[in-house]
């Protein structure tokens, strides 16, 4: 009878170090996801506010040579001298393209987020059109931050030309 005792108290006490290493586990998995959540928060409201691209450059390929359209809308050149508008609040806003030299003239909205992957935050934008509704727009642009200041931004667009890789950079300046 003694032996059956000191099984049932070892068996309690077993079970009461797994549920403390449970309860460990699951408070540091928390913690951890907040943490993330408000290092996201706090990088969106540095970038809140009204940025013009002061410098556009392209890594990979000689962008003097080559066309290269971005966002599906221009040329990289026509979004220098660019302004952006970003909101936090309800992480909207706009840019401004200014025309000119085969540049379009033109305001596209824009529904706008970080997100942060292994450390690393992503700048993500989806265009919003006359009559859409951002939950309905599926499609959106990608851009790791490779810097941000809170008086400058540096953007870094991955994409693909001819099957190799290239970079484009976009500095930004707060206005």
């Amino acid at each position: 009878m003694k032996s059956k005792i000191n099984e049932f108290r070892f068996g309690i006490k077993m079970n009461a170090a797994r549920n403390f290493m449970f309860a460990c586990l699951a408070s540091f998995i928390f913690l951890a996801s907040c943490t993330n959540t408000k290092l996201v928060a706090d990088n969106e409201k540095m970038m809140r506010g009204d940025w013009t691209i002061t410098d556009v450059s392209v890594d990979g390929i000689n962008e003097n040579q080559v066309d290269i359209t971005v966002f599906d809308q221009a040329k990289t050149q026509c979004f220098q001298g660019s302004t952006w508008h970003l909101v936090q609040n309800n992480a909207t806003g706009n840019y401004t393209l200014n025309g000119g030299s085969n540049c379009p003239s033109e305001t596209t909205k824009i529904k706008w987020f970080l997100t942060e992957t292994n450390g690393q935050f992503y700048f993500n934008f989806k265009k919003i059109y006359e009559g859409e509704r951002p939950k309905n727009v599926v499609d959106g642009y990608k851009m790791r931050v490779a810097s941000n200041t809170g008086s400058s931004i540096v953007l870094q667009q991955e994409l693909s030309f001819e099957g190799k890789p290239l970079s484009v950079f976009y500095t930004f300046t707060k206005n």
